[in-house]
């Protein structure tokens, strides 16, 4: 059985997470669910998991920028 959550997260990166949803052919929601599931299952510890949750959505923030890696800080200021 699923259950629905709600998330919170920046426009930018949400704009982010579409476009690569529609890329794999997937709803945000499905991909969501699917890296966390990713996540979850590398490493039952909460703190690996919500780890690996955080790099990959901010592996998908640094798509939006056509693959720019930005440090910490730069991340701060946009």
């Amino acid at each position: 059985m699923t259950k629905n959550i709600t998330l919170r997260m920046d426009e930018q990166l949400l704009k982010d997470v579409k476009h690569i949803a529609v890329e794999k052919d997937m709803s945000v929601s499905a991909w969501i669910s699917q890296v966390v599931e990713q996540a979850a299952k590398r490493d039952f510890r909460y703190e690996t998991a919500a780890t690996e949750i955080m790099r990959m959505m901010e592996e998908a923030q640094d798509y939006g920028d056509g693959g720019k890696i930005y440090t910490r800080d730069e991340m701060h200021e946009r």
